[in-house]
């Protein structure tokens, strides 16, 4: 299963460089929503569950989104990082219900120890803010430089904070 996560995610990442190409040569009315689902960091699941353990429940939750969204939505996981390229019409698709509804049909109960962050891009508008230096980076860089800035581009952020099961005293 993590062998089929780095393949996805290369895949994820080949098509993202395309459309960024594309984007930048063509209009079109469909617009591509790139969702971001932040996990925590790295070290917060395996201290929950151990490193084994917090592996598989990244790989059920990979395989629990690929089957909620719709087959031409890709889903990609770059460690506790999520991506997921949504294409919608814009004028009859709001992109942010759409998820919150998916993420909460999916919703995974071996990950609730951590916060989630969930940003919410709209990718064709957003490449067209973006000034060039940052349109010409690779896909991971983009991701990565979209992940640190997501409180500037991201049209939708929203958080889930992490369930404790300890009582207050």
């Amino acid at each position: 299963m993590i062998r089929q996560d780095a393949e996805a995610r290369e895949a994820f990442l080949t098509t993202l460089d395309w459309l960024i190409a594309v984007s930048a040569r063509y209009s079109s009315p469909i617009e591509f929503g790139l969702v971001h689902i932040s996990l925590g960091n790295n070290n917060e699941l395996g201290e929950a569950y151990g490193a084994q353990d917090a592996a598989k429940q990244l790989v059920a939750l990979t395989q629990a989104l690929k089957k909620s969204f719709r087959k031409t939505d890709m889903v990609a996981r770059n460690g506790t990082d999520y991506w997921i390229i949504v294409p919608f019409s814009s004028a009859t698709e709001k992109i942010n219900d759409k998820v919150r509804e998916i993420l909460h049909s999916s919703a995974h109960v071996g990950l609730h120890v951590v916060d989630h962050g969930t940003s919410v891009f709209a990718l064709s508008s957003l490449l067209k803010e973006l000034d060039k230096t940052v349109i010409e980076l690779t896909a991971l860089q983009l991701l990565e430089h979209l992940k640190t800035n997501k409180q500037i581009y991201a049209k939708h952020v929203f958080e889930v904070p992490a369930f404790t099961t300890s009582i207050a005293r």
